[in-house]
């Protein structure tokens, strides 16, 4: 188990021992500082620091605000100004790049379960052939530009929804969500249906496998040489 596998089990644990209250508030604080650009070791250290602070508070009968301030926003926004995350950090090239191979070994294990599958029931034979059409590789990309949008999203809205959650009025965000999922996926399952026919290559199912892991595997040993920053 890495450095930073370690530290995000130990923050889950450590985190159970909250209160509801300030769970929901440390829970905000954690989505907004995992899309701040920050290097992921260096975020879930910082996360630590302040689960510790919470901990620390919940003992000594103390409310958050008492200790970070009412802003949490600002609270995080100074520890992040503080860190000074760099613009182009390798370590975190490296974990987008994991992120890529990951959601691709989904796509294509998605494609097997869906369409191939039934296909192999079908026939009656085994088909070890995937096929990389360009509809599957716009929808690819489309796949990674909408989970990365949405996720830095709920991560940078995640006080304001919580606030207006207080307010009543939490059912906005949910419902703009539903909408742009709704939308991406009927525009996947046209792009899928006008342009699956046009096939570029087709590759054996266990070598795209095996060079998936094999990738992933390199990726994540070679992030895990590269210094923080």
């Amino acid at each position: 188990m890495s450095k930073l596998d370690d530290l995000i089990r130990k923050n889950n644990e450590l985190s159970k021992k909250l209160t509801p209250e300030n769970d929901e508030i440390y829970t905000n604080i954690v989505c907004y500082l995992r899309v701040s650009g920050l290097d992921e070791l260096e975020t879930e250290e910082i996360i630590h620091d302040i689960l510790g602070m919470f901990l620390e508070a919940q003992e000594r009968g103390e409310k958050i605000e008492q200790v970070i301030g009412d802003d949490y926003q600002a609270f995080c926004d100074s520890i992040i100004e503080a860190a000074q995350p760099k613009r182009f950090s390798w370590r975190r090239l490296f974990s987008d790049l994991e992120i890529v191979v990951i959601v691709i070994a989904l796509l294509c294990l998605l494609d097997i379960v869906l369409l191939y599958l039934p296909q192999m029931f079908k026939q009656g034979r085994l088909i070890l052939d995937f096929q990389v059409s360009l509809g599957y590789l716009i929808n690819t990309a489309i796949i990674l530009l909408a989970s990365v949008s949405i996720f830095k999203y709920i991560g940078k809205t995640s006080f304001k929804y919580s606030k207006e959650k207080q307010q009543g009025h939490g059912w906005k965000q949910f419902v703009l969500l539903w909408v742009i999922m709704s939308c991406i996926v009927a525009l996947l399952g046209l792009i899928r249906y006008i342009l699956n026919p046009v096939v570029f290559f087709s590759v054996k199912i266990y070598y795209l496998a095996a060079v998936l892991v094999v990738l992933y595997i390199l990726l994540r040993a070679v992030k895990e040489k590269l210094p923080v920053n």
